[in-house]
């Protein structure tokens, strides 16, 4: 089978074990079928004593260079950058490089996967040198940046897309989104995720909140993700300190938001903040929850509904990028906007009607164990592979040039 080599702008390691799951998720199930990947995942360099004054730093002098995840090869060239990797400064250019020089990991590929939109530059830049066909994946709400913050970069995104054998994006609207951007058709076809698993993992709820300290007597609002403002965290803190009825906010994930609204003097508890938690341990917390609730401002597709639906939770989300792909036709709760005011009618409907969101909540879960399983759709990735291997892609005879 054709040996592939992803770019990736983030990859799950011990010290952030929520990072990038999707990613794992996506490659594992290649992997299983035989597929063999090596992922680089090109890591911001910074000199002494940088790494000792800033946390985010700090992980990134920790992770490790070379490592082996679940039968994939991971290596985290690293990359000298500015803080806060401002596009002036051209960090594409110094991903490819570092990745040219891990090329002894992946001297064996005869395709180059770029993921996201600044790394998948990166992507096209390597395919470029390497005189290798390219393929790149659109994961999120990254693409909407370019036309206002990154407009001065559109001609290199376009020239990416329109050298690319293959574009896939993740949701319809983003698919949708990429055309309009770049000009370039994108094959619609979401990660999925491993339902086998995460039925294995499923805890009854009462067992999930012993184990995790969770009273049982409380409903759990549980967010599962980064700590970011554009994540509606501090919409979704004070939608639940507003909720006359007590429940129980409970936010996984690490993040400047992390704390957000504990010195209210309404919280009185009421809010927990867990920290990042690797996954198995953040899908315990979704078997414990009574709902899910995301009240982005903006996402692609999100994995974690992918992931709540799969375990049957009934879930809340704003109406943002590929999500009404997910809660259209009744499987959810869509937010008419996202605010506190918003968000605490959403739960306070939920809190009145628990019966009628356990059906929505049916409804969603046939919905992802059909259209968004892992292995069904990474077999479907394969077949792409390997017509573009072939020379047979949606845009047969196209190579990359970075030039």
């Amino acid at each position: 089978m054709t040996d592939v080599v992803w770019i990736t702008p983030t990859y799950p390691w011990a010290g952030e074990p929520d990072t990038g799951i999707f990613y794992r998720t996506q490659a594992s199930a290649l992997e299983r079928l035989g597929q063999a990947v090596t992922v680089v995942c090109p890591t911001p360099w910074a000199p002494w004593p940088l790494p000792d004054l800033n946390p985010r730093w700090r992980h990134h002098a920790d992770s490790p260079r070379v490592a082996t995840d679940d039968g994939v090869m991971v290596t985290r060239p690293r990359f000298p950058n500015v803080p806060g990797a401002p596009d002036w400064s051209r960090p594409d250019r110094r991903m490819a490089a570092a990745a040219w020089r891990a090329r002894t990991l992946w001297s064996g590929a005869r395709l180059i996967h770029g993921h996201s939109s600044l790394t998948g530059l990166a992507a096209w830049r390597l395919a470029g040198r390497a005189g290798l066909p390219l393929v790149l994946t659109f994961h999120g709400s990254d693409i909407n940046y370019w036309p206002h913050q990154r407009r001065d970069r559109l001609a290199n995104l376009r020239a990416a897309a329109s050298s690319a054998s293959a574009i896939v994006a993740v949701s319809g609207p983003l698919a949708d989104a990429v055309r309009d951007l770049t000009g370039v058709q994108a094959i619609h076809l979401p990660i999925g995720t491993d339902h086998r698993s995460l039925a294995a993992a499923r805890l009854p709820r009462s067992g999930a909140r012993r184990l995790l300290g969770l009273p049982d007597d409380r409903v759990v609002v549980l967010f599962v993700g980064n700590l970011l403002w554009w994540k509606g965290v501090r919409e979704l803190a004070d939608a639940i300190l507003g909720v006359s009825e007590p429940v129980l906010g409970v936010f996984v994930g690490g993040g400047p938001e992390a704390g957000y609204g504990e010195a209210d003097p309404r919280a009185r508890g009421r809010l927990v903040y867990c920290g990042s938690q690797p996954h198995d341990i953040a899908m315990r917390y979704m078997s414990a929850a009574d709902v899910l609730v995301l009240p982005s401002h903006t996402e692609g597709l999100p994995t974690v509904l992918v992931e709540a639906g799969s375990l049957g939770l009934p879930v809340i989300a704003s109406r943002v990028g590929g999500i009404p792909e997910l809660l259209g036709a009744d499987r959810g709760t869509l937010l008419a906007d996202v605010s506190a005011e918003g968000v605490a009618a959403a739960i306070a409907w939920f809190l009145d009607h628990r019966d009628e969101a356990q059906v929505a909540a049916g409804r969603l879960r046939e919905l992802v164990l059909r259209d968004y399983d892992v292995d069904t759709n990474a077999a479907r990735l394969l077949e792409l592979y390997r017509a573009v291997a072939a020379g047979s892609g949606p845009t047969a005879g196209r190579r990359p040039s970075s030039s």
